[in-house]
């Protein structure tokens, strides 16, 4: 059994990712049970919802970094597995914060 984990990082796109990067993206995320969330200046998307995933997308600036939040079980390797969709347009990616279950409770608020 795998505690929940909430990871946020930091990523930084030299090339914009291919509508097929981004379907893929998108079932990665839609075949387990995490959430993942992406930020950017006014832009925020639910990568579960296809459209907002898109859009996203379609409006991040490629000059500044994204930020990307999961939140679920064994979130190091899911994110391995998310790298492999854009690892030829990703000029650099760190992890930023990491949060485990004995980290998190109701009444805790957390930075990502």
């Amino acid at each position: 059994m795998f505690l929940k984990e909430l990871y946020s990082y930091q990523i930084q796109f030299h090339q914009p990712l291919s509508t097929n990067q981004i379907m893929k993206l998108h079932k990665l995320i839609s075949k387990n049970t995490h959430q993942l969330y992406l930020h950017q200046g006014h832009l925020i998307a639910d990568a579960g919802h296809l459209p907002k995933l898109l859009s996203f997308f379609l409006f991040m600036n490629l000059d500044r970094p994204i930020i990307l939040i999961i939140d679920g079980e064994n979130v190091e390797a899911a994110f391995q597995e998310l790298e492999q969709c854009w690892m030829n347009r990703v000029e650099k990616s760190i992890c930023r914060k990491r949060y485990t279950e004995s980290m998190m409770n109701d009444n805790t608020s957390i930075v990502v």
